[in-house]
C-alpha cells in the first residue's frame, strides 16, 4: 500500500500527467485517423503544462496550504516547551557530501527553522523523525548528523526512525514522548496543515512552527520572470496537488484509522 500510494502520487504531477496526454496525443496522431482528438490532447497537455508552471497560478494553488499557520516568529510562553519535533522531508546518503548537503531543500529548511527555535530555547530537546525508506541510513539519523555539524550538541537530540509518513510519525511521536503531548512541530508550511491534523488525531498537541515557504510576498514588486513558465512554479504546483491529495487521503483513509487507535481528536 506504501509503495502504491507514492507510485499513484507520481502518476498524479503536473509532469507527469501533461507528459502522459501528450504522448496519448502522439500515439493518436501518429497511429489513428482521429486527427481532431490528437490535435485536442496535444492542446490539453501543452495548455496544462504550462499553466502549471506559471508562477500566478503555482502561488495561487499553493499559497492557501502555506497560510494555514502562521511562522513562529517568537518563542514568548512556550517556555514549558521541552521538544521541538522536526519532521523528515527526504535526503540521499551521498558518501561525497557533508551531512547537510545530503539533506532535500525542505529538509534544510525544516532543519534551519529547527535549530533556530532550539537556540531560542536552549533546555530544549531537538527531535528527528523519519526511518529508511529508498535509503539504507535512516532519514533521522541524517538530520541529526547535520543538526550536530550546525553545533548543536548531542545530548539535546533524540532520534525516531521508525516511521516512513506522516501518520506514522504522529503515531511514533505519541509512543514516545510520553505524557508530554505539547511540543513545537517544523515541517514545511504547505505540509502543515496535513501534520497537524495527523497530530491532532493522535492525541498530540502541536504548536506550529512552519518552514520551507516556497510563496513569499513581494510587496507589490515583481520580477518580468514571473510572467514566464518555469521550474520553480512547476515546483510551487506539484506541492500544492501532492498536498491537496494528502488532505483527501487523510480524510478518507488516515484519520480515522488514527482517531480509533489513539481515540485523537
Amino acid at each position: 500500500m506504501f509503495i502504491a500510494k507514492k507510485i499513484i502520487g507520481l502518476l498524479c504531477m503536473p509532469l507527469s500527467l501533461a507528459g502522459l496526454v501528450l504522448l496519448a496525443g502522439l500515439i493518436v496522431l501518429c497511429c489513428s485517423r482521429r486527427q481532431r482528438l490528437a490535435k485536442g490532447m496535444l492542446v490539453l497537455g501543452t495548455v496544462f503544462f504550462l499553466g502549471a508552471g506559471w508562477s500566478p497560478v503555482a502561488d495561487r494553488l499553493l499559497d492557501p496550504f502555506e497560510r494555514r499557520h502562521d511562522s513562529l516568529r517568537t518563542v514568548e510562553g512556550l517556555a514549558n516547551i521541552r521538544h521541538i519535533v522536526v519532521l523528515g522531508g527526504g535526503h540521499q546518503s551521498d558518501a561525497r557530501l557533508p551531512h547537510t548537503g545530503r539533506l532535500s531543500d525542505a529538509s534544510q529548511a525544516r532543519l534551519i527553522e529547527g535549530i533556530r527555535l532550539h537556540r531560542l530555547l536552549p533546555e530544549s530537546v531537538l527531535v528527528f523523525t523519519g526511518g529508511a525508506i529508498f535509503d539504507p541510513v535512516s532519514h533521522a539519523e541524517v538530520m541529526a548528523d547535520a543538526a550536530m555539524a550546525l553545533g548543536v550538541d548531542p545530548e539535546r537530540i533524540i532520534v525516531f526512525t521508525e516511521s516512513r509518513d506522516t501518520a506514522e510519525e504522529a503515531l511514533e511521536l505519541r509512543r514516545n514522548l510520553g505524557s508530554e503531548m505539547d511540543f513545537i512541530l517544523v515541517t514545511s508550511a504547505s505540509h502543515m496543515p496535513r501534520a497537524v491534523l495527523f497530530a491532532r488525531a493522535a492525541g498530540l498537541s502541536p504548536v506550529a512552527a512552519p518552514a520551507d515557504f516556497l510563496v513569499k510576498d513581494s510587496d507589490g514588486q515583481f520580477s518580468p520572470g514571473e510572467f514566464f513558465p518555469s521550474a520553480s512554479a512547476l515546483r510551487r504546483t506539484e506541492r500544492a496537488i501532492y498536498e491537496a491529495m494528502g488532505l483527501v487521503w487523510a480524510n478518507l483513509h488516515v484519520l480515522p484509522r488514527l482517531r480509533r487507535t489513539t481515540g485523537g481528536e
